[in-house]
């Protein structure tokens, strides 16, 4: 037992037993009074690092980058191609930021902006008359007592014909509230929708030489799009006259996307200013 107890922890008395392997801090003071052990050979094997912690910081990325800087190793890009408007032909390649065209899908917040949405395009302009907006005689109709049926009060009552409408629409505000984050979550997921069922198409520009519509429709053909909403960059006049007589066509400036225009159409055609201003807006 007491050869085992040096080879354990050496400078410990023998006495004391397994009682100071038990309860080291009671004990410790008792071992270290009789005998030295910590000695400069020991010392210096503590102060040397280890093989391990050597190669550990040799793999440490270096100081001078910080951790935004840093690359991850499992970091795969997320590219698209840049066509051309009226060829459809690819140009160019495009970085696209993964948090605004790589969201998880989820179509509760998509509903839940889609309801936002439509609540605050309501008017809200109904309106119905009650007993006392109707028109009509304020006399009694019937006498009181006497004549064997019910009482009988005002004609403009809403059981009479002509009357009154009990508890109808009135004229108010149907807008509902939702917070911006959830709004902006929204956004990136209707982006990402497009993007991961291959129904966006981001082109170099969206000039025209005209403002024919035969022009615009001549590319729509071209390329099979049959519903399609076209984000623009900045007002393009030829654009928007050129489409303003198709049905299945809308237009939009950056400014004005919205996840009710970007679901309401197949395919979403914008420009390679618009993806770089979405992402600045969009950046979590």
């Amino acid at each position: 037992m007491a050869s085992l107890l040096k080879v354990v922890r050496p400078g410990l008395q023998p006495s004391l037993g397994w009682k100071a392997l038990a309860f080291p801090t009671r004990y410790r003071c008792l071992g270290a009074s009789r005998f030295s052990t910590f000695t400069a050979v020991r010392a210096e094997a503590v102060e040397t690092p280890s093989t391990f912690e050597t190669s550990a910081a040799s793999l440490s990325p270096p100081q001078s980058l910080t951790p935004q800087e840093s690359i991850s190793p499992f970091h795969t890009p997320l590219q698209a191609w840049i066509r051309d408007f009226r060829s459809n032909e690819p140009k160019d390649l495009i970085q696209l930021q993964r948090k605004v065209f790589g969201a998880p899908l989820r179509k509760d917040i998509l509903h839940r902006v889609v309801v936002w949405q439509r609540d605050a395009e309501r008017q809200g302009t109904q309106s119905t008359k009650g007993r006392s907006e109707v028109s009509g005689t304020t006399r009694k109709a019937a006498p009181q007592k006497g004549r064997g049926a019910a009482r009988v009060g005002s004609l403009r009552a809403p059981q009479r014909r002509g009357g009154g409408i009990a508890f109808g629409p009135k004229p108010r505000d149907h807008s509902s509230e939702l917070p911006r984050k959830v709004q902006e979550m929204g956004l990136r997921i209707a982006l990402s929708t497009k993007f991961a069922q291959d129904q966006l198409v981001i082109v170099d520009d969206l000039t025209l030489d005209s403002h024919k519509t035969r022009e615009f429709e001549a590319i729509k053909d071209r390329h099979g799009w049959d519903s399609v909403l076209v984000v623009a960059s900045q007002e393009n006049q030829n654009l928007w006259r050129a489409t303003r007589n198709l049905q299945q066509v809308d237009v939009a400036v950056m400014q004005e996307t919205d996840v009710l225009r970007l679901l309401k159409r197949q395919m979403v055609v914008m420009d390679r200013q618009s993806v770089r201003y979405l992402e600045k807006k969009l950046k979590v």
